[in-house]
Formats: structure tokens, C-alpha cells, sequence
């Protein structure tokens, strides 16, 4: 790609997230038509059904991301192999040109469509994993509201006032569960990926904290134990306050609704001051007991790296993602520059 993936993802909004499906596309589109137009029929063939079944992959993977949510990370894991087939495909036409054995032509050949299928294989892996992801949301959700019935079926005439919060509670965190993609939708892809991989997590700790509740309501019901039956009502709703809590300050963080973001920052800027104070006295040692130098600076090390061990990072969401792509876009560039 003559700009950087990276960038590009970065830069993208909701509407034209899509168009790097289709850059990626045309990117390789335009490698395999300039090799296709000085190759043999076989080669013609087979490097053909290899790049039209990678475009199918794509098409496939853009779809899903549109359906439910993107996955910035996948294309950011698909860009080497994306370098690797345009080499390849370089590659074969160097080979066609000095017109070497029909043998050492076929030998590129396939090398390239082995690269194709590489890609294509990673993208069909990614789609299953994307779609796997979804199915688990929504079965985690359906159980969530099979247990609430159920609770509901199994305390009647138990903690009135109780059982009304929880049923208030458990609807509203399905509720705020459904309708968190609409909200999010016109968002930057990254954001809604980093959201939305928080909320998979949020729902699988809420139904992990209730899926054994019934069970214990029905024993306790049983063996009338009913202050078991409150306990574990109020322990339930509890669970779904905490998570639309959860889930509300997770969306005002990454929607920019509150002042978390200034929080950070100060945070951020502390941590710096901290090390850069720390840094400082160092230096000052070094120059003032030259001659204990080792005992003195393995000292202030010490304390230096006390400071950091002791210093908490913020959470942000979006660095999951970005800092993993500043990696890549770092490496891509040493790689070109060899």
C-alpha cells in the first residue's frame, strides 16, 4: 500500500471504513493484471481462481464487519500477507521476463498462489472467529433473559419489592446491551471495535455471575431457606447494576461524553513528572558520587523502578488496538526500507 494501513484505519469513519476492503482490493487487482498480461494460459488460470477466491474473502469479512462490528486488527494482520503475494507477484513477472525455463515460471507461479491461498485461508479464519464472537454474545444474552424468567417463575410471592429491582435491573441491561450498537454505529471503526469487544466481555462476567442463581433459588425454595432466596435476588441485581454502570461509563469513555479523557491525561502527565524527577536525581548522583558510582546508582535504580511498579497506568481503551498497530506500521517500514 503506498500509504500506511494504519493511517488509514485511523482515519476512517463509519462511512468510509468500506473503502479499505476495496483499496486492498484494487491494490492486488492491479499487481495480478500487469503479471496476467505477459503470463501463459496456465498461469493465467491458476494465479485467476487464487486471487478471485481472495477477493471473495474480503467481500466476505467487509460484510460481516458492516453487519456487526469491524475489526480493525484482522486487516492490520492481513497487510504483511497482502505485501508478501504483490512480491511474489513481482516476482513472477521478473521470472516470466528473462524468459527462463517454462519449469522456473511455474515454480513462481505457484509460490504466488500459495500466497493467495495464505491470505484467503487468514481471512475465512478472522470471519469465523468474528461471527463466532457474535454467536456468543447473543447466546450469553438469551440465557441472561431465560434466567431471569426463570427467577421470576421460581421467587413468586418471594421479595416483592427485591424481585421488582431485578427485573428492572436485568431489563435494563439487555435493553442498554441492544441497543449499544445503534448508538455506536456512526462512531470510528476503532472505537466501536474497542467498545464492542468490551462489551463481549461485560456480558459473559454478568451471566458467569447469575447462570447458577435459579438453581440455588429452586434448592432453597425447596428446603424453605428463604433468606437464601433474598440473598441471592439482591446478589443478582446487584450483578446487572453494576454491569449497566459499567457499561454507561464505558460508553462515555470512549464516546468522549465526560471528563475522563482530561483524568488521563493528568494522570499520564504525573506519571511523566514522576520519572522524569526520578531520571533527574539520577543523574544528579552519578555526577556528585562518581566514585561509588555502582552502589549508588544500583540504589537509585532501585527506587526508580519502584516508582514505575508502583505508578498505575490508565486503561484506554482505543491504545489496545493502536498501540498494536503503531508496532506493525514500525515494522512495515524497516521491512520497506531494507
Amino acid at each position: 500500500m503506498e500509504k500506511d494501513l494504519w493511517q488509514m484505519i485511523d482515519e476512517a469513519d463509519a462511512q468510509n471504513y468500506g473503502n479499505l476492503a476495496s483499496q486492498l482490493k484494487q491494490d492486488i487487482e492491479k499487481s495480478v493484471q500487469a503479471t496476467m498480461n505477459k503470463s501463459p494460459e496456465t498461469v493465467r488460470r491458476d494465479i485467476g481462481k487464487a486471487s478471485d477466491n481472495l477477493y471473495e474473502k474480503m467481500d466476505q469479512f467487509l460484510k460481516a464487519e458492516q453487519e456487526y462490528v469491524p475489526s480493525p486488527e484482522t486487516w492490520l494482520e492481513y497487510e504483511p500477507k497482502h505485501e508478501t503475494i504483490k512480491e511474489d507477484l513481482q516476482n513472477l513477472q521478473a521470472v516470466q521476463k528473462k524468459a527462463k525455463s517454462e519449469q522456473d515460471v511455474m515454480a513462481a507461479s505457484d509460490k504466488t498462489v500459495a500466497s493467495f491461498k495464505q491470505a484467503s485461508i487468514f481471512l475465512q479464519t478472522e470471519y469465523e472467529k468474528l461471527m463466532e464472537r457474535e454467536r456468543q454474545v447473543q447466546r450469553k444474552m438469551e440465557q441472561i433473559k431465560n434466567i431471569i424468567e426463570q427467577m421470576q417463575e421460581r421467587t413468586k410471592g418471594s421479595s416483592p419489592e427485591e424481585m421488582q429491582k431485578l427485573m428492572v435491573n436485568g431489563k435494563k441491561f439487555v435493553s442498554d446491551i441492544e441497543n449499544l450498537r445503534e448508538d455506536i454505529r456512526w462512531q470510528k471503526p476503532v472505537i466501536v471495535a474497542a467498545l464492542w469487544k468490551e462489551v463481549g466481555e461485560q456480558v459473559k462476567q454478568v451471566y458467569t455471575g447469575i447462570r447458577e442463581v435459579p438453581g440455588k433459588i429452586k434448592a432453597a425454595v425447596r428446603d424453605k431457606t428463604y433468606s437464601i432466596v433474598d440473598q441471592a435476588i439482591q446478589k443478582t441485581s446487584s450483578i446487572f447494576d453494576k454491569g449497566i454502570q459499567y457499561l454507561q461509563s464505558k460508553k462515555e469513555e470512549v464516546l468522549n461524553l465526560s471528563p475522563l479523557e482530561k483524568r488521563w491525561q493528568a494522570v499520564e502527565k504525573e506519571q511523566q513528572e514522576k520519572l522524569q524527577t526520578a531520571e533527574q536525581q539520577q543523574s544528579a548522583v552519578q555526577r556528585v558520587n562518581e566514585p561509588e558510582k555502582g552502589r549508588t546508582v544500583a540504589s537509585v535504580q532501585d527506587k526508580v523502578s519502584d516508582n514505575e511498579s508502583n505508578i498505575k497506568k490508565p486503561r484506554k481503551v482505543l491504545l489496545r488496538i493502536e498501540s498494536k498497530g503503531n508496532v506493525r506500521s514500525q515494522e512495515h517500514e524497516r521491512n520497506r526500507s531494507l
